[in-house]
């Protein structure tokens, strides 16, 4: 068992060498819904996030380039709305993928 977790282990030490971020992240897991312009909207999890994006895990790939208002689940009220591009999309495992997504701007929360 100690050889698998310590396998699982070296799979962190390997990304943060290869890390480029100018800011920090912090771990955050809550609940995204991510409306597409022309596309149903998608549920979706937060990874981390810091001052510039957010890793979100979902069970689509997203294309690079791709736009979308993020709505982000907050313990304190409305949640955020926030406009933002894809910058990469990863595999995840079997059926999961995680996604890059850069702010852009504050988005308006629609009307019901």
């Amino acid at each position: 068992m100690r050889e698998e977790i310590d396998r699982l282990l070296s799979e962190i030490q390997r990304s943060r060498l290869s890390e480029r971020r100018t800011e920090p992240r912090h771990p955050f897991v809550r609940p995204v819904l991510i409306h597409f312009p022309h596309s149903p909207s998608l549920l979706a999890f937060s990874k981390d996030i810091s001052t510039q994006g957010i890793g979100v895990i979902c069970s689509v790939s997203i294309a690079v380039g791709s736009l979308a208002t993020l709505e982000i689940h907050s313990i304190r009220g409305e949640p955020v709305m926030l406009k933002s591009e894809v910058r990469w999309c990863d595999q995840y495992g079997t059926g999961w993928f995680i996604v890059g997504w850069k702010f852009t701007g504050i988005a308006v929360r629609p009307m019901v």
